[in-house]
């Protein structure tokens, strides 16, 4: 290779991998989306392990599981020294720049002090480029602070917009470069507020129906609808900030050397199985979209690829992708093998699903921290009490028929059991009460984490 590829890596917030013109949704309007999918390597059991904003954000800039970069619960401040993926990349010659929301500062007054604060340089972790901001989810009216300066700016209008713009004029400038670049673009939507797209958008779907999927309760139906007129408002905005960014990485010259993802960094419930938004071990809270278009190594053919890639595994599998070796600190796997077609899957591969700790919808359900694994099939889950979940995604995709304690699937069930123990002894993960993590690292003072029960959760779609 003569020089490695520019990286441009679109995420947004709070995506799930269902709501997508090309995975079969009637509700999208995302035929931006829908062309990129039809020319990528699509990555169909991409999942985010540990569905929530900053715990995947901590994962995406180290390579590493929550219990290890130690961001298992939101607003926990990220080691500012770690090796993240902007000094592996730039170790290696590339220019580095990001872009949108942040969320790995911290506020370490556990009352989200900091969401609105400067970040300081050393915090930005390594980054050339750094025009973001902590957190906000005022679309509309949101800032950002560009690299070491504490001067508070304003995003224009609907900030996904401005972002994409500001991101096609950065890919612009940089393809002029003889350096590389590493680029991450980082949306807000659509994350709750549901009702704040632009209004041309939220006209498309007042009083539109909605198909809504099967495993949303009947008492949840109304409710259900009317979020996801304002969830896919976001989406088709979204859309339109996509084709922003990807013609600009087109009219750059420099496509065919451009891997170009999009993701998100988990998904939303929106009532199925009777929940709302995420940190849940169901499909709707974990799996994503995960699209890797790089014309270079498969031209404008699409194909699928069910690879479960984890948000540790994202860092070293973009360095693999450029011929360049992962740091020792990185604990995710490279799935560039898979990804060039050198190496084929074999079936048995799994993510690892973990939420070490109980905080917010966990708490507001009356659930408690667990542990599992999300195969190509099936689906295994157990919490502290013992085996909780399991599901065979492809004879129950909606996952309304429980298999745990069924005779019929007690083999199956100890198989799953015996593969999740080895992934934990392989994590060095000792399973305990979510409690004792945050007592060990001083977070019950976090408000997050003292969350009243408001409903007690149970299977809507158990018969006895």
């Amino acid at each position: 290779m003569d020089r490695q590829p520019n990286i441009v890596f679109v995420f947004a917030d709070e995506w799930r991998a269902q709501a997508t013109g090309y995975n079969g949704d009637s509700n999208c309007m995302t035929p931006n989306l829908d062309r990129l999918a039809s020319r990528s390597i699509n990555v169909t059991h991409a999942v985010s392990g540990c569905s929530v904003c900053c715990p995947y954000r901590a994962s995406l800039m180290t390579g590493q599981y929550p219990l290890t970069h130690g961001v298992y619960i939101n607003d926990v401040e990220l080691n500012p020294n770690c090796m993240s993926i902007a000094r592996a990349f730039h170790a290696h010659g590339y220019e580095t720049g990001y872009i949108g929301k942040w969320h790995v500062y911290g506020s370490p007054d556990g009352k989200y002090g900091r969401r609105e604060q400067f970040v300081p340089r050393d915090h930005q972790l390594g980054f050339d480029y750094w025009k973001a901001f902590e957190c906000c989810h005022d679309y509309n009216d949101s800032g950002y602070y560009f690299n070491d300066d504490p001067t508070p700016r304003k995003w224009e209008g609907y900030d996904a917009f401005a972002q994409s713009r500001d991101a096609a004029e950065y890919i612009h400038a940089h393809a002029k470069s003889d350096k590389p670049f590493l680029l991450m673009l980082s949306w807000g939507p659509p994350h709750f507020p549901l009702h704040t797209a632009p209004e041309q958008y939220q006209k498309r779907y007042a009083g539109r129906e909605i198909a809504l999927r099967r495993n949303v309760p009947d008492e949840f139906r109304g409710k259900a609808a009317e979020d996801l007129r304002g969830y896919y408002a976001h989406i088709a905005a979204l859309d339109d900030c996509l084709d922003i960014v990807q013609r600009a990485v087109a009219e750059s010259g420099k496509e065919q050397d451009t891997i170009f993802i999009f993701t998100s960094d988990h998904g939303d419930m929106r009532g199925s199985q009777g929940l709302e938004t995420k940190l849940f071990p169901w499909d709707e809270s974990i799996r994503v979209p995960f699209l890797v278009r790089w014309p270079k190594l498969h031209g404008d053919t699409g194909r699928k690829l069910a690879a479960p890639i984890d948000a540790p595994d994202i860092m070293p599998t973009l360095l693999g992708l450029c011929g360049l070796p992962k740091p020792e600190t990185v604990e995710g796997r490279d799935w560039s093998p898979e990804i060039r077609g050198e190496r084929q899957l074999t079936g048995a591969e799994a993510a690892f699903l973990n939420m070490p700790a109980e905080f917010t919808e966990l708490l507001t359900n009356g659930m408690k921290a667990y542990r599992g694994l999300r195969a190509a099939r099936y689906t295994y889950v157990r919490n502290i009490d013992g085996p909780w979940l399991l599901y065979d995604n492809e004879t129950d995709p909606f996952q309304m028929k429980n298999l745990i304690g069924d005779p019929a699937h007690a083999a199956l069930q100890k198989t799953l059991e015996i593969q999740l123990q080895q992934r934990l002894a392989e994590r060095r993960d000792e399973f305990k009460a979510g409690r004792v993590y945050l007592e060990r690292d001083s977070l019950t003072h976090y408000q997050e984490v003292n969350i009243p029960c408001k409903r007690a959760w149970t299977d809507p779609w158990k018969t006895v």
